[in-house]
């Protein structure tokens, strides 16, 4: 009763964001959490394939769903009334993206469908992230919006990194799956090697932004401290040895304190 409730509850908020007024900061935020989204799923899927068994797991599948749809229709619904057509056949493309990524979200977990499903959440990923440069683009050069790039611009990366903490825990168990197979994955190496250092190049560049206020660079710093936990033992995290609870728990609190902290950015562009 209680689930059902926080989902409805969901549905109820979703619904009043659809039409609510909304800024280009905000709608930047919304089309930036699509990019953590389609990683946040492709995790879930992953770790049920790995053989993890969470009872969290569950949730997290069901309700990043109804998210991801509830942004869409956000996202759709706002977007002629704001921007050019080049945004809409944007989200028009993460639309139809997703439909072909949730027909697999929504099979029974099966190890043989692991490969597509990385390739699918890194295709929503790439038209998610179309949306986001297309909104800040226009946003940045139209004259009906006062905005600076910067802010918008900054709003955009520090929504990246919720993507990135993420991302992190879908190849550190994509590595897993494929250690557990007795193979390696050059895909799999080079993203993961990747992804762990554009999050810990991005935490010090944006610390040094002008624009931060002294509340921002205090969530900046919890960042910081939450990171710590897996850069500690980077080691054993790139060979896929460190605690499998470990990553989860720390990639699902840094995205929650990147959400955090993008919010106080889009605040600079209301």
């Amino acid at each position: 009763m209680k689930k059902l409730f926080t989902l409805f509850s969901l549905l109820i908020l979703g619904a009043s964001s659809i039409f609510a007024k909304i800024t280009p900061g905000q709608m930047i935020n919304i089309a930036g959490k699509q990019r953590m989204l389609s990683q946040k799923l492709a995790k879930v899927y992953l770790m049920k394939a790995y053989g993890a068994n969470l009872p969290e797991l569950d949730k997290e599948l069901n309700i990043g769903k109804i998210i991801f749809e509830r942004n869409m229709k956000t996202l759709s619904m706002n977007a002629p009334k704001m921007f050019s057509e080049d945004v809409r056949l944007a989200i028009n493309q993460e639309i139809k993206t997703w439909y072909n990524f949730k027909v697999y979200l929504d099979k029974k977990v099966d190890d043989v469908y692991v490969s597509k499903i990385l390739d699918l959440s890194n295709e929503l990923l790439m038209d998610s992230d179309a949306v986001v440069e297309a909104i800040e683009k226009e946003s940045s050069t139209s004259t009906s919006f006062q905005v600076s790039e910067e802010v918008l611009k900054t709003i955009n990366v520090s929504g990246k990194q919720r993507m990135l903490s993420q991302r992190l825990c879908v190849y550190f168990i994509a590595k897993k799956l494929y250690l557990k197979r007795g193979a390696l994955n050059e895909n799999v190496e080079i993203y993961l090697n990747g992804v762990f250092t554009e999050l810990d190049d991005t935490l010090v560049a944006l610390l040094s932004s002008e624009i931060n206020s002294n509340e921002i660079d205090e969530a900046i710093g919890s960042t910081l401290l939450a990171f710590e936990k897996i850069r500690a033992q980077k080691d054993n995290f790139l060979t896929g040895n460190a605690s499998m609870n470990l990553v989860y728990n720390t990639t699902n609190e840094l995205t929650n304190l990147y959400d955090g902290l993008t919010a106080k950015y889009s605040e600079l562009a209301n």
